[in-house]
């Protein structure tokens, strides 16, 4: 009866001194901001963008179509976007309508996609090719850093309001066509199908 007596004071005294010690104003009692959290890792609810990264980007970017053997087509190009961007491109026949198009991620400055086109090959005629820069809410941690988080950091002649609110990207195209052999037209944004 005295044991349990004596272990319930001493329970009691321990339980006291736990609550003045938590009560402290010590600076070691503080709690952790979340970045500091764990293993110092970035938490989602943090911004991806930083001081150091605020330098604009103006965007470059520049896209060829091949012909293959099967008449299919691809897609090559360069840009000074970061490693890893995420990128569509798309191709659309003029006079039909008819649109192919891939996911490709920039590695080393380079892109590419293919083969695009109907499996027995494309028809000759009028064409466009299209690359964008999908919106910095789907890109990798380490580019909206780069981007900023709303796409904010790119600028230049093909920075574009996204949709929908979702910040800014960047589209280049060109037209190009397909006859006796493919011609790439010698503009780039803006450029209009030939009539005919």
């Amino acid at each position: 009866m005295h044991r349990r007596r004596a272990l319930t004071g001493y329970s009691l005294m321990l339980a006291a001194v736990l609550a003045l010690a938590s009560c402290g104003g010590s600076e070691d009692a503080t709690p952790r901001s979340t970045s500091e959290t764990a293993s110092g890792a970035e938490t989602a609810d943090q911004p991806a963008s930083s001081p150091e990264d605020a330098e604009p980007l103006k965007v470059t970017m520049s896209a060829d179509v091949a012909m293959r053997s099967d008449r299919r087509l691809e897609v090559t190009g360069s840009t000074n976007l970061p490693d890893d961007a995420q990128l569509l491109i798309a191709i659309k026949r003029a006079a039909s309508g008819a649109r192919w198009q891939e996911r490709a991620q920039v590695q080393g400055g380079q892109f590419q996609a293919g083969p695009l086109g109907f499996g027995s090959g494309v028809p000759d005629g009028d064409y466009r090719v299209r690359v964008q820069l999908s919106e910095a809410s789907v890109q990798p941690v380490a580019v909206r850093r780069r981007i900023g988080d709303k796409g904010e950091q790119l600028t230049g002649k093909l920075v574009k309001e996204a949709p929908h609110g979702l910040g800014q990207i960047a589209v280049y195209t060109r037209a190009f066509s397909i006859g006796s052999e493919l011609r790439h037209s010698e503009k780039e944004e803006g450029v209009r199908y030939p009539q005919g």
